[in-house]
């Protein structure tokens, strides 16, 4: 088949097969799309009573509409061939997930499962899923692990409703047990009684079970030891589960043998899983979001491939964005999440799943002359429906007035509701001058690299000097400058200017959300703490649904010690925006607190960056996989971006292979580099600290102490600082950051 066209799909890879049929992965040549084709085996469509529960499945799949279930496309016929057309699905079975834990550090306790969070995100998802058929009138009848999918974001796909019962129709109501998988049938299917959806609840609490066990609750050599099993026993749980109460409550009776002590509804079963006790152990602020609209304004393509126009595709975007910033029931995606689409071709829908939003406003432009027509269109992603498509004309020297129009529409799409408040400050900045507006544009385009920095300040400076007055350019220039006080030698010069241009925006606009967030940061890394929690606390009063302001306010935290906060408000900052990868320095916080085992499991933000795959390899090392950090360091070293981060992974590779000498060189080419973030410095000293040399540990942490890493308790459990740790400098140094780090504990944890 691989390289056939059928219809008009294109054959490219086979995917698997199972008594219901061959799956291929395809190109549907019409819409330039992935799809998985799901065909008949000849001798089965032969059969009259396979074909037609083949078409059962068809029918009874493609009358779900859920983002957990998966999307049925068509049911065609060419030649004979029967088949499906599906969502093709980039990812996994949610079975080898099980069965191949990515932890190296299981120590055979258990032969997998998954990390507890983790089990309750997946649990949730497919839940919902089961909730979505049942209330359709469609039971599954053959949930288990290996007919669910976990794509690459974490998004849970149901598939195979091959078995379905469809409504009360009369057909297929019994099955034996050679149908279905046997250890996750319930025991109505195993007797051959008439089933309904509480056997899909059974299923379920199988599939539960597995996940966070890493094996099945019905086991046996052979059926018939596993169907007395199903008929007869109890599901066991080790020790360890024991402090998951709730969790086990859930599975217990979800595996009730009489189904009328089951669950009556999978809703009553959902409702169990976002108790407080599991969500604690998890999704913590599931809650919080669960009724707010999410949405993602992507870069609008341009009509016409003009180098001299295509800058406003990505500001405009951008734009928007900032004036829905302020509405605490519509949660915008940050124009970070949104950058890497510019000037590029987007899929609406694969878009939407990776920024994880149910909402996408999106559209193209074209400028003639000194007006600009765009076509803008705001789309529900789950029910697939476009809420509004409007064309909007406007001279160019007014664009600013653009954000004001699309945000008023987008809110009426919505139906969401806004403050008098709010809506004031959703208002456009008016700039004074409209060439200085297109300088100002054209540097927020502009990406976020040392060169693109650089010349972003120079538009940006360009603007200031014909309009002195407009806010969001000085927002720009500091966030620049920022970015700037990371890297270089001249990162202190970077940070005041940062820091002036950003005040300057305040005074302009008292409320100007991302300038409280970004001066908070700098404020954090500059070591003035008071100012930091002052500007971010204010911030979040006027917003407190914004992820950004939660994740900076957990980066403040973490600099200052308040380990247990900072973790919180990460996991909310997640909970808002999981997959955004500017909260990828929420690690640091988890590998502080000794959580290394759910790291290794789990944490995939910016998973590719020197940055994440060196923290990574620190909390491989601390575990004592010295061979799985080396694995980490290397990759980080094939990445040469971020230069004080190669510097920081050919260190640690080379004391791994006990080249001391050459990983002191390296350490101290970091720290000749001269990081303004003062948490750079800590980690500097720590590296001194691991290669026993105390004067330079000395030096390093004394710097970043002066500068404002303050985190006491990290310092306290560094296993790195543990050959100086009596030296009576380093003695004295630790006990100045433990003195201000409990001062900051009585001033500022009162005050929020």
């Amino acid at each position: 088949m691989i390289g056939k066209t059928i219809s008009h799909y294109k054959i490219l890879e086979k995917l698997g097969e199972g008594g219901m049929g061959v799956v291929y992965k395809a190109e549907d040549t019409k819409l330039k799309r992935e799809v998985a084709i799901k065909f008949l085996p000849s001798f089965i469509s032969a059969n009259k009573e396979e074909r037609q529960r083949f078409e059962i499945e068809a029918q009874a799949a493609a009358s779900l509409n859920h983002p957990n279930i998966t999307t049925i496309h068509s049911i065609e016929e060419v030649d004979d061939q029967l088949f499906i057309v599906m969502e093709y699905i980039d990812g996994m079975e949610l079975k080898e997930k099980i069965d191949s834990p990515m932890s190296p550090l299981n120590k055979g306790e258990i032969k997998g499962g998954l990390p507890i969070d983790t089990v309750i995100n997946y649990a949730i998802q497919i839940s919902e899923g089961l909730e979505a058929a049942h209330n359709n009138g469609v039971v599954h009848r053959d949930i288990k692990s290996s007919n669910i999918m976990i794509t690459n974001d974490g998004k849970v796909k149901i598939m195979d409703f091959g078995l379905a019962k469809i409504g009360d129709d009369g057909l297929l109501t019994k099955v034996g047990s050679t149908i279905g998988t046997i250890a996750y049938i319930s025991p109505e299917q195993a007797k051959g009684e008439e089933i309904d959806n509480r056997t899909d609840i059974w299923s379920f609490g199988v599939v539960l079970y597995e996940m966070l066990t890493g094996e099945l609750p019905f086991r046996g050599d052979y059926e018939q030891a596993i169907l007395y099993s199903v008929l007869n026993e109890e599901p066991k749980f080790l020790k360890k589960f024991d402090i998951l109460p709730s969790i086990q409550r859930v599975i217990k009776k979800a595996l009730k043998k009489d189904r009328d002590r089951r669950y009556r509804q999978i809703s009553e079963l959902i409702a169990d899983l976002k108790l407080k006790e599991v969500s604690n152990a998890g999704s913590s602020y599931e809650g919080i979001i669960k009724d707010i609209k999410k949405l993602a304004v992507l870069p609008f393509s341009n009509l016409i491939d003009d180098p001299q126009t295509n800058f406003l595709g990505f500001a405009l975007a951008d734009q928007i964005i900032g004036s829905m910033a302020y509405s605490k029931n519509v949660l915008v995606r940050p124009s970070s999440t949104i950058r890497k689409y510019q000037d590029q071709d987007i899929d609406i829908q694969k878009a939407g799943s990776d920024l994880n939003v149910n909402y996408v406003l999106a559209g193209n432009y074209l400028k003639e002359d000194d007006t600009i027509r765009l076509n803008i269109e705001l789309v529900d992603l789950e029910s697939e429906t476009m809420i509004w498509r409007e064309p909007i004309e406007i001279k160019y020297n007014n664009v600013f007035e653009l954000q004001d129009i699309v945000s008023q529409k987008v809110v009426d799409g919505l139906k969401v509701q806004f403050s008098k408040e709010e809506r004031e400050r959703m208002k456009a900045d008016t700039p004074q001058n409209p060439a200085a507006y297109e300088f100002y544009l054209r540097a927020v385009s502009y990406p976020y690299t040392i060169e693109g920095n650089k010349i972003a300040i120079e538009m940006i400076n360009n603007s200031i000097k014909l309009d002195p007055l407009y806010a969001p350019a000085y927002l720009e220039l500091g966030s620049r400058y920022t970015l700037l006080s990371q890297v270089g030698t001249s990162t202190i010069v970077a940070q005041n200017k940062a820091e002036e241009a950003l005040l300057k925006a305040l005074s302009l606009k008292k409320d100007f959300l991302p300038a409280l967030a970004n001066l908070g940061l700098l404020y954090t890394d500059a070591g003035k703490h008071e100012e930091a929690h002052e500007m971010l606390i204010r911030a979040l009063k006027i917003n407190p649904n914004d992820a950004w302001l939660h994740f900076s306010l957990s980066y403040h935290y973490r600099y200052i010690g308040f380990l247990e906060e900072s973790r919180k408000e990460a996991e909310t900052a997640l909970a808002i925006d999981p997959n955004n990868p500017r909260f990828r320095s929420s690690i640091i916080t988890s590998m502080y607190l000794g959580k290394y085992d759910e790291i290794l499991d789990t944490f995939n933000l910016d998973a590719g960056s020197p940055f994440t795959l060196n923290n990574l390899g620190e909390v491989a090392f601390r575990t004592g996989n010295k061979e799985l950090a080396l694995e980490y360091f290397e990759k980080s070293l094939q990445i040469k971006e971020e230069i004080g981060e190669f510097y920081l992974a050919a260190s640690l590779v080379e004391f791994i292979k006990g080249n001391i000498e050459k990983a002191k060189e390296y350490n101290l080419k970091r720290e000749l580099e001269n990081p303004a973030d003062s948490e750079n410095f800590y980690e500097i000293a720590r590296t001194y600290g691991l290669f026993n040399m105390k004067e330079d540990c000395y030096r390093a942490l004394k710097k970043s102490i002066d500068m404002g890493y303050v985190s006491y308790p990290s310092m306290q459990r560094d296993s790195s600082l543990d050959s100086v740790r009596q030296d009576q400098g380093i003695i004295d140094l630790l006990a100045k950051a433990q003195k201000i780090h409990e001062e900051l504990k009585k001033k500022l944890l009162t005050t929020y």
